[in-house]
């Protein structure tokens, strides 16, 4: 049976775990201390590892700062805000 185009599986690509835009409440020393998910308030427990990117100047400027938060409750996450437009952003690890 000789191949064609239309005889071709069609593949479809989509991402996983695409970051989501957040609302982040902060303390007095700047650092995050609560999340806004769903119209709920969800207090940061703990900030672990932070790190910056800054990356791809060459085509889309990447400037990020990213923490890893655990929240009361005990679920694990990365907040990051994109230096571009100030926003913050969640994604599960």
């Amino acid at each position: 049976m000789p191949f064609t185009p239309s005889s071709r599986p069609q593949h479809r690509l989509r991402p996983l775990n695409l970051p989501q835009r957040v609302d982040v409440c902060t303390g007095p020393d700047g650092w995050p201390d609560a999340i806004i998910i769903n119209h709920k308030r969800k207090p940061i427990e703990a900030l672990g590892e932070i790190w910056r990117v800054d990356d791809e100047w060459w085509r889309n400027p990447i400037s990020r700062t990213c923490i890893e938060v655990m929240l009361t409750g005990g679920a694990h996450l990365i907040l990051f805000q994109d230096h571009m437009t100030d926003k913050w952003y969640v994604q599960k690890p």
